[in-house]
């Protein structure tokens, strides 16, 4: 049976993030000015531009303003999400997913057997890399390989374990064998992380360089690390009509000032989520256009379960206890957002916990645990954080406070990514003021950052049980079972696991308005970026 859709998985929870989060318009003000503090985002009126007024125009180039440029461009091994940004514009999966929907990409059909057990893709005849090479089907199998390949460290990897093997029979057939049924697998091949790219380009010199190895919409053309990334139209890209703009231009400022004064004064078109301290006076401007609401990050403050205290439970669940998730949120990101009471999903998504496990502080409790652990007076931490992100930085300042209430004595550590990066995946951290992006499934980012040897779970954690639930939970048919077992997982991490949730934010992107043509998507995903254009 040929399959489009997964209406019964990704479309769940998926509805009403889009009815919070696809387009502009200005949300009715509160008692904090129209923050927004009460934590809620669903209030947010919309004007989608899916069906923008007047013909879309060829031509121009889009200068877009990100805070972080990307360590790490090569798809298979990236976990910044400005990678994300850059790369779906640059690389193309299999299949991609926008609004819930399973659309061809690469592949043109899929076919699934009866049992579950093979999946066969019949790719397009007109789908050419940026080298001009086509795009075969030994490119697809070179691809899912390199991914499952150890020596990749692709973070994601352990969610491609379920796929035993990929092979070729000809030029534009790719046969998918799993072990057993996954529910996951078509959101999960729609990824940015499951990129198919050129082997040439990748065996010849990487795919961090100046030479991408991507068959999208757009070609990597120039790049300076930190300061500006140039991609240029891909004339060979396969769907006809688009991208309509003859490139992108990204540049990077962690000055949220400066970000906030370039959209404003026109020196880009385009600003990717400006600092929340910024919103409302941005949403007033009308010279400009914003559109969101809906959030996509979940923050949290992660502990190094590999040492000492952190591997004590009761050291957790103290932590767990003590943090007033409402606060940090006000705080940090100026109320735009949603407190995450539970775990890692807030509560509108498939898979989430429906009730807090969290409400206000128990400091007395807190203490009383810290004291069964061994620890009375408390002690002393580190809390680590990347410099360049105030509103991170001001999450950990908040938590700093809270912390001190039940006597952990925190010393915050500003650090600049690239060694925030280093020391996380050498474990060398106490605690870690971080977020992770909403994921198309759930199972993407419950296997890569909480299962055993998933690339971002720093510190190694694990909990037989609850890993036992997210494989078992990959593998279900039923939707409801499916969220069921989530659900169960998502209780186990947020009473013993080695995150403290703390908020989700609100997203929000700020265009110029002759930017034609945003249609958004809060699952997240932004390779909606080709069908952008300037009413010049």
């Amino acid at each position: 049976m040929r399959t489009r859709f997964l209406s019964t998985l990704l479309a769940v929870g998926v509805v009403s993030a889009l009815a919070a989060g696809c387009g502009g318009g200005e949300p009715p003000s509160n008692d904090a000015g129209g923050t927004g503090n009460d934590g809620l985002t669903s209030n947010v009126r919309l004007e989608d531009e899916a069906q923008p007024a007047g013909s879309p125009k060829s031509g121009g180039r889009l200068r877009i303003m990100i805070r972080l440029d990307a360590n790490e461009l090569d798809p298979h091994k990236m976990s910044e999400t400005s990678a994300f940004v850059i790369n779906e514009q640059i690389y193309e999966s299999l299949v991609q997913s926008y609004r819930g929907e399973i659309k061809p990409a690469i592949a043109e059909s899929w076919e699934q057997s009866a049992d579950g057990l093979k999946v066969t893709f019949k790719l397009r005849d007109n789908a050419y890399f940026h080298s001009g090479r086509k795009v075969t089907a030994a490119d697809v199998k070179y691809s899912i390989e390199r991914i499952q390949n150890p020596e990749t460290r692709a973070p994601r990897a352990r969610s491609y374990e379920g796929i035993a093997s990929v092979a070729a029979p000809d030029e534009r057939t790719v046969e998918m064998t799993l072990s057993k049924p996954n529910a996951a697998i078509l959101t999960l091949l729609s990824t940015a992380a499951s990129s198919i790219v050129d082997k040439d380009v990748a065996e010849a010199g990487g795919l961090n360089g100046s030479v991408d190895g991507g068959s999208g919409p757009f070609k990597l053309t120039s790049r300076v690390a930190g300061q500006a990334i140039k991609l240029d139209k891909h004339d060979k890209y396969w769907e006809q009509g688009v991208p309509y703009l003859d490139g992108v231009d990204f540049t990077f400022n962690p000055d949220d000032n400066a970000r906030a004064a370039a959209i404003r004064s026109g020196t880009v078109d385009f600003l990717w989520r400006p600092a929340p301290e910024f919103i409302d006076a941005l949403k007033r401007d009308e010279k400009l256009k914003w559109y969101g609401g809906s959030g996509s990050l979940s923050l949290h403050l992660r502990l190094n379960t590999s040492k000492a205290p952190y591997d004590n439970v009761k050291v957790r669940q103290a932590i767990f206890l003590a943090l007033d998730r409402q606060e940090i949120l006000n705080v940090a990101n100026s109320g735009f957002g949603t407190a995450l009471n539970a775990g890692y999903l807030p509560p509108d998504r498939f898979g989430a916990l429906k009730e807090p496990v969290y409400g206000k502080p128990d400091i007395e409790k807190a203490k009383a645990l810290l004291a069964e652990a061994g620890f009375p007076n408390g002690f002393e931490a580190k809390l680590m954080v990347i410099a360049t992100s105030a509103f991170q930085v001001r999450s950990a300042e908040v938590e700093q406070q809270q912390l001190a209430k039940i006597g952990i004595k925190v010393t915050i550590e500003s650090v600049e990514s690239t060694i925030a990066d280093t020391k996380t995946k050498s474990a060398d951290f106490d605690m870690y003021q971080s977020g992770f992006g909403l994921t198309y499934d759930p199972d993407e980012r419950f296997t890569a950052s909480f299962l055993k040897g998933g690339g971002l779970n720093y510190g190694g954690w694990t909990d037989p049980e609850y890993e036992n639930l997210v494989v078992q939970a990959r593998s279900e048919m039923d939707k409801d079972k499916r969220a069921a077992l989530y659900q169960q997982a998502e209780k186990i991490l947020a009473e013993r696991g080695p995150v403290a949730m703390t908020f989700l934010n609100a997203d929000f992107d700020v265009v110029q308005k002759d930017v034609m043509g945003y249609r958004g998507d809060p699952t997240p995903t932004y390779r909606f970026y080709k069908n952008i254009w300037l009413d010049r």
